[in-house]
Order: structure tokens, then C-alpha cells, then sequence
């Protein structure tokens, strides 16, 4: 492929589409060139404030447009299989908004889809692609902490605006899958396969968990536990625990200078060391952009194991917070 930019429709004039768009303003190597959304007025205003040179009067029009190289899906939780299948059958590669999918059967779906035409598809996790996460996975992995023996991740936010999706739970809504999916993909991520025992608690509200704490367990004695809240102040962290170490950080979407650093414990004293900052949209999109050119993926490229298991995870540990029973996965 050509080392021109990579040409990319939006579809959804959400927040996070706004912020997506800002931040890869600045790339040589991808450029937002359209955009949709189910209010015409909507996508023009978009464009207006963010420079998109052209606006789709449909999801279908942008597809349809032989100029878009590649689609980033920012739509509600449900609409990303749908959505993502379609662009994938008009020939577009596909970075797509967390989850990709609701179900572990539609990970299967995708990812034969992608294969059938030749198109990339990827799960957006800007965290993935930070200086900081990938040092975190290097030193666990080249066996500086020892044994891997503990992880403990958390993500809070205050969910105010009563109308957010995100609350609504045919749409794909909870505290889960909007934020506990980032340290559950990261526990994930560490562990490099499935636990063989889950179990969780959550605080409901009209279907949806406002509020979940669970546990894992590995067959070779590893452990995890994460937490997720719509209701608290915004905190974000990750623990980490060897048998010769442990590591701690926020693993960030962005890492500012004032973010850019990993807590290094020796026994029951610690120091930070600084790591590089980054900006996760934009990192995202670049290394997006070079498997699109067919380089070799980023280090921190999420397998399509690790997708889907951690889809399965998030039905798991919602399945055993509505039953108030652990499974057994293994």
C-alpha cells in the first residue's frame, strides 16, 4: 500500500469521535475525511469545528465512498457488530470503539469477516499503545518480577447525565463494559489466557451494574481482582504482583508528563521511573494505520484470543453477578 495517509470516515459524532478526530489531526500518516451521523446537522457541525473536509449524508454513503481508505466506528455498544460487519463487506478496514462486540460469538463473526476481505479490524484500547503499558508487559514478561502472582486493576467514573447510553442496557450499557473492560483486558492481557474460575458481585440499577467487583483464577495459582464504578470520583490504576516484585501505574488512555511514570516497588518501598508520554488516539491510529500498510504490528497489537476472551469474561462475570454463583470456565 502506499505511504500516502491512511483516509478515514467516522461514523458517530460522539464525544469520544470529537476527541479521536482532534488528537490524529496532527498525523503524516492518517487523515479524517469524512464523517456521519444519524443527524445531518449533527455531522455538519462536527466538520465545521474539527476541519473534516467532507460530511456523508449516510453510514451507508461513507461506506459506499471509494476515496475512504478505513472506518473508525464511534457508535453505542450495539451498534458496533452491525456496523463494523457492514464496512468490513464494503471493503473497509475497520478500527472500531471498545467493546467490538457484546457476545464471544460475534468476535468469531468479525474475525472470519475481516478474513473473507482482507481488511483489518481492531478493538480501540489507546491504553494498548502507550510507552507506559508496553514497558509494564515487557518487564512482567522478561521475568523481572518473578512469577506472576496477583493483579489488581480499577476504573471509576461519575456517571451523571441520566440519558447516557451507557446506562441503558439494550444498548450495551454498564459500568463493565464501559470501564471495567480496560483492566479486565489488561488482566487478560498479563495473564495470556483464561482464568478457570470468575466470580462477581455488582450493584444494579434497571438492568444495568452501576457498579461490579470481581475475581479470577488461574489454573497455576494466579489471581485478579478489578472494580468498575459509575459512581465515584474518576481513578484509573493497575497493581501488578510478582514473587521478586511489583509494578503499579494508571495505564492511561493519555499519558501526559504528569502521568508518565511507573511505580517500581522494592519490598515495601517504592520509585517512580519515568516512562515516555503519549497520545493514545493518536498512537492507536498510526499503528492501525501501519498493519493497514502491512507492516509488522505494534507490540502491544491485540490478539484476536485476547478480543475475544475478553468479551467471554465480561458475559462471565456478568452472568455471575446476576446468579450470585462463581463459574467454572476451565
Amino acid at each position: 500500500m502506499s505511504q500516502n495517509p491512511l483516509r478515514i470516515g467516522v461514523l458517530g459524532a460522539a464525544r469520544i469521535a470529537q476527541g479521536f478526530v482532534r488528537d490524529v489531526a496532527v498525523s503524516q500518516k492518517v487523515s479524517v475525511r469524512s464523517i456521519a451521523s444519524r443527524s445531518p446537522e449533527r455531522a455538519q457541525a462536527f466538520a465545521s469545528a474539527h476541519g473534516v473536509p467532507q460530511v456523508a449524508d449516510s453510514y451507508d454513503a461513507l461506506l459506499s465512498d471509494p476515496d475512504i481508505d478505513a472506518v473508525y466506528i464511534a457508535l453505542t455498544n450495539d451498534q458496533h457488530v452491525p456496523w463494523s460487519l457492514r464496512a468490513l463487506a464494503a471493503g473497509k478496514h475497520v478500527l472500531c470503539e471498545k467493546p467490538l462486540a457484546l457476545q464471544a460469538s460475534d468476535v468469531d463473526r468479525l474475525h472470519a469477516a475481516a478474513q473473507a476481505a482482507g481488511c483489518v479490524l481492531m478493538e480501540a484500547f489507546p491504553y494498548r499503545f502507550q510507552p507506559q503499558t508496553l514497558a509494564l508487559l515487557q518487564r512482567v514478561r522478561s521475568g523481572e518480577l518473578g512469577q506472576l502472582r496477583h493483579v489488581s486493576g480499577e476504573f471509576g467514573v461519575a456517571m451523571n447525565n441520566p440519558t447516557d447510553y451507557r446506562l441503558d442496557a439494550e444498548k450495551g450499557g454498564g459500568a463493565l463494559w464501559d470501564v471495567g473492560v480496560y483492566p479486565l483486558s489488561f488482566i487478560r492481557a498479563l495473564a495470556g489466557g483464561m482464568p478457570s474460575r470468575v466470580g462477581a458481585t455488582a450493584h444494579m440499577v434497571a438492568g444495568v451494574d452501576h457498579g461490579l467487583a470481581a475475581w479470577l483464577q488461574w489454573p497455576d495459582g494466579l489471581s485478579a481482582t478489578l472494580a468498575c464504578r459509575f459512581d465515584t470520583a474518576p481513578h484509573r490504576h493497575v497493581l501488578i504482583v510478582g514473587t521478586k516484585g511489583s509494578l503499579a501505574c494508571g495505564f492511561h488512555n493519555h499519558v501526559d508528563e504528569s502521568l508518565a511514570w511507573i511505580e517500581v516497588f522494592d519490598g515495601y518501598n517504592s520509585q517512580r521511573e519515568p516512562v515516555p508520554a503519549g497520545n493514545g488516539f493518536l498512537l492507536e491510529a498510526e499503528a492501525f494505520a501501519a498493519r493497514v500498510r502491512g507492516e509488522a504490528p505494534h507490540p502491544n497489537w491485540p490478539t484476536w484470543a485476547e478480543t475475544r476472551d475478553t468479551t467471554a469474561l465480561v458475559q462471565a462475570l456478568l452472568t455471575s453477578a446476576q446468579s450470585g454463583t462463581a463459574l467454572t470456565l476451565l
